[in-house]
């Protein structure tokens, strides 16, 4: 029998922002799909003016490549992950519980790239403030879009016969960890 750990965020509730911050989405539709003319020319000349620009591979001391690849020899890694403002800590399988993303549809996948924190029982490596991009690969799926359930709130004034009641509900995305991966360094 196997055991699903359910994350929940670290701490308080903060500002949820609108939009997805440093989460790159890969989904099957937007591989398929033909931009419309103008987006074709925009996404034309966003791609021209970035292979203009070589980019160096960072150049690791021999202290670091040491040290990554000692926790590349654990067997099970977590993360610190924020997804939308938030922090999460996860395993591999885990499910994360977070509020909706509209933009996301069931079975799309995304590369987390915002890291705090990344490590095994023995070794961890920590951001200031995120972990650098090229040493981990983090994945994870879309696998429900669940409805919250209904509070009622009450709103009543004293002395009066004034009473409002009205309906609330949170709507929430499931995701769960497909793959969490430290970069192995070439000698």
């Amino acid at each position: 029998m196997s055991f699903v750990r359910i994350a929940r965020p670290l701490s308080g509730t903060g500002a949820v922002r609108r939009f997805v911050n440093k989460i790159t989405c890969i989904s099957a539709r937007a591989i398929h799909s033909t931009p419309p003319a103008s987006q074709a020319a925009a996404a034309a000349a966003v791609e021209s003016s970035t292979q203009s620009i070589a980019r160096t591979p960072i150049e690791w001391s021999s202290k670091t490549t040491d040290l990554v690849s000692r926790l590349r020899e654990q067997q099970k890694y977590y993360a610190t992950v924020v997804i939308k403002g938030r922090p999460f800590t996860v395993t591999q399988n885990d499910i994360i519980v977070m509020d909706r993303i509209k933009d996301l549809e069931l079975g799309d996948s995304l590369a987390l790239n915002q890291v705090t924190e990344l490590g095994s029982r023995d070794y961890t490596i920590k951001g200031q403030p995120f972990v650098d991009p090229s040493l981990f690969r983090i994945e994870a799926t879309v696998i429900e879009h669940p409805d919250g359930k209904q509070f009622t709130v009450t709103k009543k004034k004293q002395r009066t016969a004034h009473q409002k009641i009205t309906y609330h509900r949170n709507y929430y995305t499931m995701l769960r960890v497909a793959l969490i991966d430290v970069s192995s360094f070439e000698k």
